[in-house]
């Protein structure tokens, strides 16, 4: 018995072994596996070109920049940063996933063992940040200065996104490369360091430079040198930043050259990074690692000329040849710099934050027409879509450089009219037939000059002088054959705000291409919107409704189903993610269009109250239900208030409270916000005996002026840009409100 005991526990422990041995051994399997996959697994490097140009990719006839654009995707990427359009907020911006700032000393990186005013970078990094630098490592010196900027300026917590992800997933960022001149220029460290500023390991010492007197600064970039240093730290990093330094180099003395030896220079930059890439592409296994090119900053004359979109090439899983885009901006062709973080880490298999304003990129083989058929043609596909972004690109610099003179031109117009004719209606009880018959015209005009700066697109203006000149035109006539074919003035507002308003839905419905590049529109370059109905043409589509649909149903009871069935439709353009996707302007229109239709009085108030909440809970659940689609910023601030995300709800609102309350201290917009209510509410809140009589003659203007003013309201306070909803929202009750009061004065001045 004792025998069986011994010979039943010596099993036993024989079993548990073996069981232990096994368990280590797919242990140690699984963790060989790791390492293995750690290794083979995907990757992505980032080669940094800055101040590159179309032009440039299209002189480099069988380059490597086009041979790795012809394999993956190839489209503009929106600079705007987080301040000024300078070098340390956009590298600040790429490797931070936002719109950041960077620091004054914010190009000085440093390896730890590096000396720096006679001490050890590592040392002062340690000083300064209280952090031991990892040995071989390179130090950003003013982190905590990048820090303290944009934690003052957005409350942004976070900065070097990229390196900072990595690190927690134990994988390293490297980097290589400067553009170094007489000082140290190595803001591409912005794109690769973490939260603390540190990057794992690479090289951004001087010998990776050779010195030329004849290149601009008097160094070049070392490729043979770059080469190694790149082989040596690619299986050691699943992620490296390589800065080919030549092009600022030639920038930074731009000025000082000949235009003929500018020309060259960049040139033979352009050429020696292209050597790098054509290595790289020798090298990388595009079927499981990504390449992406990017150039931070535009040119020097480029920007001069408001071309602020930079060449951006990405190849790599995934991307199918075509044009890049992603869902922040869904133009095909256009990205933003901050959607770089997010990509990275997505193909990298790591997780992003929530509340990144940035999405994946990716590609389409759909290239959209630009009102011509220059992007047609028997060219081959690259061909094709290089000169499809020229002229997108061309096109959206008009846009950026025409816009502000052109609306501050028409605010100010708006302004100078509306108080004339306000001074005149107040000062005299009777006027010269001829005197209010010019004025009455003046308000007809300006409330048509938003119908001419939305059909402005197809005269394609080059100059600021031709697009004064054919908005003008268009205005005028606009205005003449209301003028003309309608005798009444109330039915000429009505007739120009039918127009106006049918014009903005029918484009938003095709997707927006006159909305895209009208002045009046958004800004590609500025990059506050991409996509939908901006701020601006929001508040013309609802002003406009509120006034002629009002009047329709006033004169003609039985349209009243086609009225309430126009405001649902505005309603859901305005709402839709893949349509308008202005969350603010869905707002207002549910707070005015309800009482421009009557639904104030007593008796209908829960049935307008019911009416509203279910149009606002399909809203809300098309926009949540396109988050993880199509998805828009509507969207994704819905998914962030079902999950919580209380601190990015709150971070979003201080954004848009503090770009309205900059814009009310600053924009002229407010001005003609403040002039148009200011009107309205004296005219018609403390009406005259005259104003009452006006009232009894169109009974629907007191209801017109009361949703206007309700809307214009809203939209202020619902809108990050509402103070130019408000503005152009009220812009039409206000000027008929004027012109009916200065027919009377006509017409008492015929007595």
């Amino acid at each position: 018995m004792a025998a069986g005991k011994k010979v039943w526990g010596v099993l036993t422990a024989i079993t548990l072994l073996g069981s232990l041995l096994l368990m280590m051994g797919l242990s140690l399997e699984c963790c060989g596996a790791a390492a293995v996959d750690r290794e083979n697994g995907p990757r992505v490097t980032v080669v940094v070109i800055n101040r590159l140009s179309l032009d440039d990719l299209a002189a480099l006839r069988g380059s490597a920049l086009l041979d790795l654009a012809a394999k993956g995707g190839i489209g503009l990427m929106n600079t705007r940063t987080g301040g000024g359009l300078t070098a340390e907020n956009a590298y600040a911006s790429i490797g931070g996933g936002a719109r950041l700032l960077g620091g004054a000393h914010a190009k000085l990186a440093l390896s730890s063992e590096a000396v720096y005013k006679g001490e050890r970078a590592g040392d002062i990094y340690r000083r300064r940040t209280g952090w031991d630098p990892p040995p071989g490592s390179i130090l950003v010196l003013d982190i905590e200065n990048i820090k303290a900027n944009n934690l003052a300026s957005g409350n942004i917590q976070l900065v070097g996104l990229i390196g900072e992800t990595l690190r927690e997933a134990q994988l390293n960022a490297a980097l290589i490369g400067n553009a170094d001149t007489q000082e140290y220029q190595r803001w591409a460290a912005l794109i690769a360091m973490d939260s603390r500023g540190q990057i794992p390991i690479g090289s951004v010492d001087p010998e990776l430079n050779t010195l030329d007197p004849g290149f601009p600064t008097g160094r070049r970039s070392d490729i043979p040198v770059l080469w190694q240093e790149y082989l040596r730290v690619r299986a050691s990093a699943p992620f490296v930043v390589v800065d080919l330094g030549d092009m600022d180099r030639v920038e930074e003395e731009r000025r000082q050259l000949a235009p003929s030896r500018y020309r060259s220079y960049r040139r033979t930059a352009l050429e020696s990074a292209d050597g790098f890439l054509r290595e790289l592409l020798s090298t990388a296994d595009l079927s499981k690692e990504w390449i992406l090119v990017v150039s931070p900053l535009p040119i020097g004359e480029g920007a001069s000329r408001g071309e602020l979109l930079t060449p951006i090439i990405a190849a790599g899983p995934g991307l199918a040849p075509g044009l890049l885009v992603s869902t922040t901006t869904r133009r095909p062709g256009v990205v933003a710099n901050y959607d770089i973080a997010p990509s990275v880490l997505a193909w990298l298999n790591l997780p992003s934050p929530k509340g990144l304003p940035g999405a994946v990129l990716t590609t389409t083989g759909k290239i959209p027409q630009i009102f011509s058929s220059s992007n047609v043609g028997p060219d081959t596909p690259l061909e094709v879509r290089l000169r499809y972004l020229a002229e997108l690109l061309s096109r959206s610099a008009a846009v950026y450089l025409h816009r502000a003179p052109l609306l501050k031109t028409f605010v100010t117009l708006e302004i100078i009219i509306y108080l004339t004719a306000f001074a005149l209606a107040a000062v005299y009880p009777s006027l010269p037939r001829g005197w209010t018959n010019c004025m009455v015209f003046l308000l007809l005009f300006i409330a048509s000059t938003p119908l001419a700066l939305l059909v402005l697109p197809l005269l394609q203006p080059v100059t600021v002088t031709a697009a004064f000149l054919y908005t003008l035109a268009a205005a005028l006539s606009f205005a003449a054959l209301a003028w003309v074919l309608i005798a009444k003035t109330e039915r000429r507002f009505v007739f120009i705000c039918a127009v106006t308003a049918l014009g903005i839905a029918a484009d938003a419905l095709l997707g927006g291409p006159l909305i895209k590049y009208s002045p009046l529109g958004y800004d590609v370059m500025l990059g506050a919107r991409f996509y939908g109905i901006g701020n601006e043409y929001m508040g013309i589509l609802v002003g406009a409704s509120l006034l002629a649909a009002p009047a329709v149903k006033e004169r003609f009871p039985r349209t009243a189903p086609i009225v309430v069935l126009w405001f649902l439709l505005v309603t859901f353009i305005l709402g839709l993610p893949t349509l308008g996707a202005n969350a603010g302007g869905t707002i207002t229109a549910l707070a005015a269009f309800p009482f421009a239709y009557g639904m104030g009085d007593r008796g209908r108030r829960w049935k307008a109250f019911g009416f509203l909440v279910a149009v606002l809970a399909v809203l809300v659940l098309l926009n949540v239900i396109a988050a993880d689609g199509v998805g828009s910023h509507v969207g994704r601030a819905l998914k962030l208030v079902l999950e919580g995300s209380w601190a990015e709800i709150a971070a979003i609102a201080r954004r848009k409270l503090a770009m309205n309350w900059r814009l009310m201290r600053y924009s002229i917009w407010s001005k003609g916000l403040l002039v148009a209510l200011g009107i309205m509410a004296v005219l018609v809140y403390r009406p005259t005996p005259g104003i009452k009589e006006i009232m009894e003659e169109h009974p629907s203007l007191r209801r017109i002026v009361f949703a206007t003013i309700l809307g214009s309201l809203a939209a202020l306070l619902f809108n990050d840009s509402g103070v130019v909803a408000g503005g152009t929202a009220s812009i039409y009750a206000a000027g008929l409100v004027l012109s009916l009061i200065l027919e009377q004065r006509g017409r008492r001045g015929e007595e």
